[in-house]
């Protein structure tokens, strides 16, 4: 029996009755009991297991294995794949269960991805369509009409190109290496950042405070600056202007903390959660007017973890949000 409690996967074995004649640790807490208390339980009697009664009388009146992926309970994340087994004529059957919850969570992101990417698609592309079937079936169309038009195309092309961009990013980050990281200088790179968003939006006051002159992080820089970026950006999109923003870089004993500060509209406690979630937009409305799909932050979680750092965001409604984010750091050596 130590040998079937040393296994990764739950193992069953069941009489011809339906009765638990053997439980292993593993099947013990996939079912939610232990194993004294399912010992000698007949099928039908345990929660989980009556849920493949059908399956079980398929696999004796048969004598062929069945399988089947089920769900026991989303919230605690309990998911797993159930193979069902006659043993020979001796008229006993082998149940495994192995738990999926990781392959089932990826099938559900997945179809997610795909339904969102396609809704956020969907929408410029009606919008496209309609005007420009409008334009073709009123030859008499108004100049200042024919702008409005066309500006309107235009911006939701740039729509459309931009979640395709995103959609590729994220894409390539997913099949990064780290061996891209070299030593960065992160004061460097956020000076950079901020002249970049200055000249872009000379009227955001943006202010950086360091503990070093330099400090040293291992990043691919490219990739940093692209996630530095948008959250700068987006301090300055959800911001009344003149947008205000702090960029702190504080080189600690064990690691080195970065955080941004904007005093703008704030992000409510229920959204906080979602906040990295790909197309997850907490103001939809402000979000469409500004082209943004929800997967801009997607985008910077994924670099940070990229770089084998944390990012966590606070937040109070009206009164701005802090993105907080550590790195490891590069101890100089002392010759």
């Amino acid at each position: 029996m130590e040998v079937l409690d040393a296994l990764e996967e739950g193992v069953i074995l069941l009489s011809a009755e339906g009765f638990i004649l053997t439980i292993n640790v593993k099947a013990a807490r996939i079912l939610g009991g232990s194993k004294s208390d399912l010992f000698g339980k007949k099928l039908g009697d345990c929660e989980f297991l009556k849920n493949h009664q059908e399956m079980w009388n398929r696999c004796r009146k048969t004598g062929v294995s069945q399988s089947l992926t089920f769900c026991l309970d989303r919230e605690e994340k309990k998911c797993c794949d159930v193979v069902m087994k006659p043993l020979g004529k001796s008229g006993k059957f082998i149940v495994t269960l192995r738990d999926s919850f990781r392959q089932y969570q990826k099938h559900q992101l997945g179809k997610d991805f795909v339904a969102n990417a396609s809704h956020e698609l969907r929408t410029p592309i009606t919008i496209i369509k309609g005007f420009a079937e409008t334009i073709h079936d009123l030859p008499e169309i108004s100049g200042a009409m024919l702008q409005d038009f066309t500006e309107k195309i235009v911006r939701n092309c740039q729509r459309m190109d931009n979640l395709v961009k995103n959609l590729l990013t994220l894409a390539d980050l997913d099949y990064l290496p780290a061996a891209r990281l070299q030593d960065c200088d992160l004061v460097a790179l956020v000076d950079n950042c901020s002249h970049t968003l200055l000249a872009l939006h000379p009227e955001v006051r943006v202010e950086v405070l360091q503990s070093q002159e330099v400090i040293m992080i291992p990043a691919d820089p490219d990739l940093l600056e692209l996630a530095l970026m948008n959250l700068l950006e987006n301090g300055v999109k959800y911001s009344e202007a003149p947008a205000w923003i702090t960029v702190t870089i504080e080189d600690a004993q064990d690691e080195v903390c970065l955080t941004i500060t904007d005093k703008g509209l704030g992000i409510a406690a229920h959204d906080l959660e979602h906040i990295f979630d790909r197309f997850y937009t907490v103001d939809k409305t402000h979000s469409r007017k500004l082209g943004g799909a929800g997967l801009g932050l997607s985008i910077v979680k994924a670099i940070i973890s990229k770089h084998e750092g944390n990012i966590r965001v606070t937040s109070r409604l009206g009164e701005g949000t802090q993105f907080h984010m550590t790195f490891q750091k590069i101890t100089q050596s002392v010759l």
